[in-house]
């Protein structure tokens, strides 16, 4: 955790700073509130009892009175600040997490992308980072106000009772030390064990919820909510543990407080007796000291998040160090033009994920405004062929393997680096990636200045413009979670449009008619021909329509087992 809690000293020192004496005010205006009710009820009894006795008196109870409803109204007003102050401060922290995150997945290739379910990275952009603001919280802001309120009361009590102020200050620190490493060392690993049930079971459940229709298609819906149920009691369990430990653990304060606070008590009536400090001064010494003693009593709630912001911060730090540990230059994209002129120009040797490339170099060509198909079985690495085009799988993802793109045209020659990326690309994957959002927004997403009329002629190209008429929205139709509201050949039609609304020189197909019959893929093919006329065109298909071959004026390669 040693590098988020330097994350958060880096970008919030001054916030940070601010925040820890708002709480500095708050906690020392009640600990003062309570000191000095107590001296003042005390004194006013003695003084009460004193003019009972017939003794004459000067007792200003106007002094008392204005710093007890000082220190009230400030703890009230420190209070408020205090919270609203910080919790802004953590949400600007979250912020600066995700953002660090962000930046580190943004240099990631496909292929350790995909190495992480997406359960998996939504536990991390969203558990995971929400368990960090624990560092603000839990242990920065609640140990050092509660070591400047120690302070500040020793260095009182040395000026009222300097015979056992240090003696006080050491045992009340003491006891806050001693209670905060065993709570870390009694509760890591079990809060350890906690966290990786509950990322297992958030996994199980939203696994649960994707697959419910073939699991019940299969009569498995039981056997796999057992297993769900199986890790929640496990999980239950676990934390039936650490509750019983931090208990035990408050307990053991709890008791060394209540000694303290007895010891302290017998100590003052014999201060009082031997004339060394007045009764309400000893009343305000043991006030004090109960003050400081409910501070201390919220550590082992406190640091039992200890393991589980551990267990978070320990699941981010590949990421994170991978990131800081690479040098700028090789993390950062190079931008790389492709005009229609020039001339792509592709061969890989011995990748284990392209079957023809094994015994030979597969090797070929893209030049001027030209479309190449290749067709292939499942499995023979149709899409890692299209992924190393696009300059999105790493090539040196794969040690054995040897990839050379080189484009050439009026300027010379030159290899692309592996860490390119086109300028001007446009790539329709296999998945039909529909957001969270209107169909005009799926449409124009990172577009600007898009018309209506543009939107409705990209849809008219994929047979989707009568579809939408019937919708009561039309273009500004909400689809759902991830598309839910359309269907897989309708998701597959508006990736397509979406590609289209924009103006890349080159366009990678793959599988472009998943979900779609032969004859809407022959009429959107044409619909779509005169488009991909002025472009470089790679089409990858498991099987591409032979009539599509002949009238279509392309090179093909077909990749076999």
């Amino acid at each position: 955790m040693l590098y988020w809690f330097r994350e958060i000293y880096r970008t919030q020192l001054k916030r940070i700073t601010f925040g820890i004496f708002l709480a500095f005010i708050t906690a020392f205006s009640g600990v003062s509130l309570l000191m000095l009710s107590g001296w003042f009820i005390t004194a006013t009894a003695l003084a009460g009892l004193s003019i009972s006795a017939g003794l004459i008196i000067i007792f200003d109870m106007y002094m008392p009175g204005s710093g007890i409803r000082f220190f009230a109204l400030s703890r009230t007003v420190g209070r408020y600040a205090e919270r609203l102050y910080n919790h802004d401060t953590i949400l600007r922290l979250v912020s600066v997490f995700r953002l660090t995150l962000f930046k580190k997945l943004s240099t990631l290739s496909y292929e350790e992308l995909r190495q992480t379910s997406d359960s998996e990275w939504l536990s991390r952009l969203t558990a995971d980072l929400d368990a960090l603001d624990s560092l603000l919280l839990r242990f920065t802001i609640t140990p050092i106000v509660s070591v400047l309120i120690i302070i500040c009361a020793t260095v009182f009590m040395h000026f009222i009772w300097p015979e056992y102020a240090l003696t006080i200050g050491a045992y009340l620190l003491a006891c806050g030390v001693v209670t905060t490493l065993v709570t870390i060392r009694r509760t890591t690993a079990l809060a350890h064990q906690n966290a990786s049930l509950l990322n297992a079971m958030r996994a199980n459940v939203i696994e649960h919820l994707q697959g419910r229709f073939e699991l019940k298609a299969q009569r498995l819906m039981e056997q796999h909510e057992r297993h769900v149920v199986a890790t929640l009691e496990s999980l239950e369990k676990c934390q039936t543990a650490i509750n019983h430990r931090v208990a035990n653990i408050q307990l053991l304060l709890d008791i060394l407080l209540v000694l303290g606070t007895s010891v302290l008590v017998f100590i003052g009536l014999m201060s009082v007796n031997a004339g060394q400090i007045d009764g309400p001064i000893a009343v305000m010494a043991v006030l004090m000291f109960v003050a400081i003693a409910e501070l201390l009593q919220v550590l082992p709630a406190q640091y039992k998040q200890w393991g589980s912001t551990s267990f978070s911060a320990n699941r981010l730090a590949p990421q994170i160090h991978h990131y800081h540990g690479t040098k700028t230059d090789d993390t950062r994209l190079v931008p790389v033009e492709l005009s229609s002129s020039d001339t792509l120009k592709v061969v890989i040797n011995q990748h284990p994920n392209i079957l023809a490339s094994a015994n030979t170099p597969l090797t070929f060509s893209i030049s001027g405004t030209q479309t190449l198909v290749i067709t292939g079985k499942s499995g023979t690495g149709k899409s890692t062929v299209a992924n190393i085009i696009a300059g999105v799988s790493s090539s040196t993802s794969k040690s054995i393997a040897e990839i050379s793109l080189v484009v050439e045209g009026d300027k010379p020659a030159f290899k692309l680096p592996a860490n390119f990326a086109w300028a001007n690309l446009g790539y329709l994957t296999q998945s039909n990636s529909i957001l969270a959002g209107t169909l005009a927004y799926n449409l124009r997403l990172g577009i600007e200045n898009t018309t209506d009329e543009q939107l409705w002629e990209a849809l008219r190209m994929v047979e989707l413009d009568a579809w939408v008429e019937t919708l009561s929205d039309g273009l500004y139709s909400w689809l759902g979670e991830t598309g839910a509201q359309v269907s897989g050949g309708q998701s597959r039609r508006i990736t397509l449009a979406r590609l289209l609304l924009r103006n890349p020189d080159l366009v990678i197909l793959d599988e472009v008619f998943n979900g779609l019959d032969e004859s809407m893929a022959y009429r959107i093919w044409h619909n779509i021909s005169p488009w991909l006329e002025q472009r470089k065109v790679v089409v990858l298909s498991h099987e591409f329509p032979n009539r599509l071959l002949q009238e279509t004026h392309t090179n093909h390669i077909k990749l076999s087992h």
